[in-house]
């Protein structure tokens, strides 16, 4: 059994798929992750909604862990 996973910048993934536009993925909360539950569920469900993000999504889109990505 391995151990916990994470992303390579221990930040949590809010965002689509990026090959099916209608999965969103919420995700690398671990045991800490419930304090945010709250505005981690609004932010989800406007994505879902297809609703403009209430905070800037940027630091958490999942490519930001591609080399060829401009963010």
């Amino acid at each position: 059994m391995s151990g916990p996973q994470v992303t390579p910048d221990h930040g949590y993934v809010l965002d689509r798929h990026p090959a099916w536009n209608n999965v969103v993925i919420g995700a690398g909360f671990s045991g800490h992750g419930f304090k945010l539950a709250p505005v981690v569920g609004k932010l989800l469900c406007e994505l879902v909604m297809d609703k403009t993000p209430s905070y800037d999504m940027s630091p958490f889109r999942i490519d930001r862990f591609n080399k060829s990505s401009k963010l």
